[in-house]
């Protein structure tokens, strides 16, 4: 019974046979070549055709067409055939193999080929809709595709924009991604963000491919021309291409041949497009005469916190500015010339913090002023000019001109003892004599002044009196040397710098103790650089490495330490920022080996 059954079966399916397609291979890789065949039974064949068409669509390449006769025997005619031990023939059906070579497009997922088309009778009929089939990445292309795409490839001088950094990731990656080289160039000023955070995200719903990104650093140029960013690279591991491994076993005195497949992991390198910046020079028509350098959109305010006052009193000047343009770094205003008040240095702070897309530095001045003497004054205006590259104009704010009153400080104390006032005689009764005669019990009999001798006659009198004149002009110049330095606002901060640094490398330390290697990096890179500025009364902070390179050779330091010091910063920055994370013992030599450069530098 269940030999007819199987009989019945395969019968059923050849006389049902139609027109199928099928692939010569599991995988269809990007850009590789691979067969499309089609197999139509020859008797359904029609009599008055012409040759079989396929029209390709979404970057498919046909190669050529092949075609062959084969005897379709199907997986339940070799079961009918097990039990009737038939010949090859037997139960199947003849059809021809019509097979398209095709190169598949580099793009990947599932993907139409097109139609095949069959011209009968002179009219075109197709074959088959659309032919979906998955597009799977090729094992010797890149697992990783990392991309760098700019906000704007076209600025002005000075203007900010942003660079994106993306990664795709293909089923035939394996991890182990580290950055080798993320360095943006010599021209221009960088804000980078921290990428610890960025998260991929699966493709299409799919576990096979994922894809990830954020913005990776706002750049200013420093100069105009055609700039460029350098290609960021990358290493990783990928599963390597299949490979046929072959193997020869004795057995039984019998020599048996086996095949097995292999892929084992290969570690790859990989590296974004070099980006071309054009950067266009500021225009020269309506530049203000005191224009800041300052290229965005800006805010500026400035005021006096009051403007009626006495002399010994101050009263603070406050200025913000407040702008998208270089990141970090912000001009001063021009101040006015305060002849009739004095001044000490002022105090600046400096913010930066990312804004929606862009970066906003805020820098806000306290100025202190103290009258020098009572009157009513005039301080001229402050004005502050930037480019708006949005506008393509210059832009210029002003605040002031303010008057100042100022009325004299407070009278001097009297003297507690004054001269008395002749009032003349008055009458003193008797009974007031007396009473005068007790009170007075206090005053003693003079001693006979021809027995005493004047100080002045003394030589001890005179050696203090000559001691105390040197003594005198020492404490004088030391007093006058000690409000010249506090003046000073350089001294001030060199003779902080060493105190400053140790307070900054105990914060390394602190985060080298939690563990947490980018606040270790940041300290490092932070501390160095505050360093330095504090040492020379520069801001360093805002310069590119080639001017800070530049100034650091107008000092008088040494080549060697200024590419150490250069060698370090790089080393910091990209430690930072890149997806790497170094041992903790190489964490400790950097910190040693920072703290060694600082206390050998000559300034």
């Amino acid at each position: 019974m269940k030999r007819i059954i199987l009989f019945c079966l395969a019968v059923a399916l050849c006389v049902s046979a139609r027109p199928s397609l099928q692939l010569d291979r599991e995988r269809i890789e990007s850009g590789k070549t691979f067969g499309l065949q089609l197999v139509f039974p020859i008797n359904e064949l029609p009599e008055s055709r012409s040759d079989l068409q396929i029209e390709t669509a979404n970057g498919f390449t046909l190669v050529g067409i092949d075609s062959t006769d084969q005897v379709i025997r199907p997986d339940i005619e070799d079961m009918f055939n097990s039990f009737f031990g038939g010949g090859r023939n037997r139960g199947g059906y003849k059809a021809r193999v019509y097979t398209f070579n095709l190169k598949a497009p580099k793009k990947t997922g599932r993907i139409s080929i097109g139609q095949i088309f069959l011209t009968i009778d002179g009219q075109k009929r197709n074959i088959t809709d659309d032919i979906p089939i998955n597009v799977q990445r090729a094992y010797t292309d890149d697992a990783l595709a990392v991309s760098l795409t700019p906000s704007k490839k076209t600025v002005y001088e000075g203007e900010q924009f942003s660079v994106t950094l993306g990664f795709h990731t293909y089923e035939h990656y394996e991890g182990g991604l580290q950055a080798t080289d993320m360095n943006t160039g010599d021209d221009f000023i960088v804000h980078r963000s921290d990428l610890s955070t960025i998260k991929f995200e699966p493709i299409d719903r799919t576990q096979r491919e994922f894809q990830a990104s954020a913005k990776f650093a706002w750049l200013s140029p420093t100069k105009s021309g055609n700039l460029q960013i350098p290609p960021f690279k990358f290493k990783y591991t990928k599963r390597g291409e299949p490979k046929i491994v072959e193997k020869n076993k004795q057995m039984g005195g019998m020599t048996v041949s086996t095949r097995s497949y292999s892929q084992e992991p290969v570690e790859v390198e990989t590296q974004t497009p070099a980006i071309n910046i054009t950067v266009k020079p500021l225009p020269t028509e309506g530049k203000p005469a005191n224009f800041s350098g300052m290229v965005g959109n800006y805010n500026f305010s400035a005021d006096f916190d009051r403007t009626e006052l006495k002399v010994g009193e101050a009263m603070t000047l406050s200025i913000s500015i407040k702008g998208d343009g270089l990141p970090g770094s912000i001009t001063d205003p021009k101040l006015p010339d305060f002849g009739e008040f004095r001044s000490v240095p002022p105090e600046n702070e400096l913010n930066k913090k990312i804004v929606g897309n862009k970066v906003v530095t805020t820098k806000n001045i306290r100025v202190f002023l103290y009258p020098k003497k009572k009157g009513e004054f005039t301080i001229p205006e402050i004005t502050y000019s930037w480019f708006n590259p949005g506008k393509k104009k210059y832009e210029t704010a002003k605040a002031g001109p303010w008057n100042v009153t100022v009325e004299k400080g407070e009278a001097a104390p009297e003297a507690i003892f004054q001269a008395p006032v002749a009032q003349g005689p008055t009458a003193v009764q008797k009974q007031e004599i007396e009473s005068l005669g007790n009170d007075i019990r206090f005053i003693h009999k003079v001693i006979d002044s021809k027995n005493t001798t004047a100080p002045y006659k003394s030589i001890l009198y005179w050696i203090l009196f000559a001691a105390a004149v040197p003594f005198y002009i020492i404490i004088t110049a030391a007093v006058r040397s000690r409000r010249k330095h506090n003046s000073d606002a350089a001294l001030v901060r060199k003779g902080k710098a060493d105190r400053m640094l140790k307070a900054r490398f105990a914060d390394a330390r602190t985060a080298l103790q939690k563990g947490d290697a980018k606040a270790l990096y940041a300290a490092l890179e932070n501390g160095l650089i505050n360093y330095l500025s504090d040492k020379t009364n520069l801001e360093f902070k805002g310069m590119t490495r080639p001017q800070m390179k530049e100034e650091l050779a107008k000092l008088g330091v040494k080549a060697e330490s200024i590419a150490a010091i250069d060698s370090w910063l790089e080393k910091c920055a990209f430690a930072r920022y890149a997806p790497v994370n170094p041992t903790k013992d190489e964490q400790e030599q950097m910190l040693k080996d920072i703290e060694k450069l600082c206390e050998g530098l000559k300034v």
